[in-house]
């Protein structure tokens, strides 16, 4: 999201429903709550034809803007993990390496005196 510029238009939004509703909005639930924004930007839709409607999509396009640079810059998932690290130092505790056989699990257990 591209904060900056949606906290710019929620402004913009507040002004313009104080003047057409008597009622303004808080910019930073805007930012902050996606379910907030969704309720305002519906209410702005409402104003078909005037400038609520029309900064309701420039909200949605800058939400949306970071979203997707966001997922683009991040790159290709290298694969590791703290999880994928404690495994290798520890043994196979997480869930993403197989459990260990059953031959292996007595063999542990009787090395360490315990009854298999």
């Amino acid at each position: 999201m591209n904060t900056r510029r949606c906290l710019k238009i929620a402004d913009r939004i507040n002004a313009l429903l104080l003047r057409e509703l008597r009622q303004g909005i808080d910019r930073q639930r805007m930012v902050g709550e996606p379910l907030y924004a969704r309720d305002v930007l519906l209410v702005c839709d409402a104003f078909a034809g005037s400038d609520l409607a029309s900064l309701a999509q420039h909200f949605r396009a800058a939400a949306a803007e970071a979203a997707e640079a966001s997922t683009t810059a991040s790159g290709p998932n290298s694969g590791f993990s703290a999880s994928r690290f404690l495994s290798s130092i520890f043994g196979p505790i997480s869930t993403l390496d197989p459990p260990p056989d059953k031959a292996t699990q007595a063999k542990s257990r009787s090395w360490f005196g315990l009854k298999p």
